[in-house]
């Protein structure tokens, strides 16, 4: 007896079934996957948690500045110690600091000096310590207890490189982010909290107002 084999049309069915499959389960694989490095992301940033807790134990309570330079230089010039130098012997791992999902922001060797290296987290500095006696102030450099609420004060998050996250415009509330690590895991990305739990926000999530203001030690 003779098989019958498919016939063209048939084997065009079977071929745009799969098709329609493969459109249909390759974005929830892919949401997946990055849903894996997220949660990696989060380890990462609670292993950097308890070495800024450790840090703050040592240093009678006071969190570490965003960056400290070296021999009198003006701040912000090379040679510099970033939050990062200070509380890397708290680590002894200069993979903890590269997100799995930026894999190329790597440079952060754990040496110094370490200013113009790249990795996948930043501190909170966007509204600058300019001295202005009001509380619209990121966390570096304050005691502890200065952050009002620090449930909902940013210490560090996922960023493109640069060891912190700025905003030109100092006591300025209304600051959203738009820079494309603010979207790095599924619309969202990561945040380590001046508590030390870390969370997943979408960029409009993260409060900036004079209410109730994320970025600030007043809250």
């Amino acid at each position: 007896m003779l098989k019958r084999g498919f016939t063209l049309i048939e084997l065009l069915v079977v071929i745009a079934i799969i098709a329609i499959l493969a459109a249909i389960l390759f974005p929830v694989f892919a949401k997946a996957r990055e849903k894996a490095r997220q949660v990696a992301c989060m380890s990462n940033m609670r292993q950097l948690g308890l070495a800024f807790g450790m840090y703050i134990e040592d240093y009678r309570g006071v969190v570490p500045w965003d960056d400290l330079t070296v021999g009198g230089a003006p701040e912000g010039t090379a040679p510099t110690w970033t939050w990062r130098l200070m509380i890397y012997p708290y680590v002894m791992n200069d993979q903890v600091f590269v997100c799995p999902t930026a894999p190329g922001l790597s440079d952060f060797d754990g040496t110094w000096p370490d200013y113009a290296q790249d990795a996948g987290y930043a501190i909170n500095h966007v509204h600058w310590d300019n001295d202005l006696g009001t509380d619209a102030e990121p966390p570096p450099g304050h005691p502890i207890q200065d952050i009002r609420f620090p449930t909902r004060c940013v210490l560090i998050t996922d960023y493109t490189g640069p060891y912190s996250i700025s905003h030109f415009g100092t006591q300025e509330h209304g600051f959203v982010r738009a820079d494309a690590a603010a979207t790095r895991h599924n619309e969202g990305c990561n945040y380590l909290f001046c508590d030390g739990h870390v969370k997943w926000q979408k960029p409009t999530q993260i409060k900036c107002s004079d209410a109730e203001c994320w970025w600030s030690i007043g809250g």
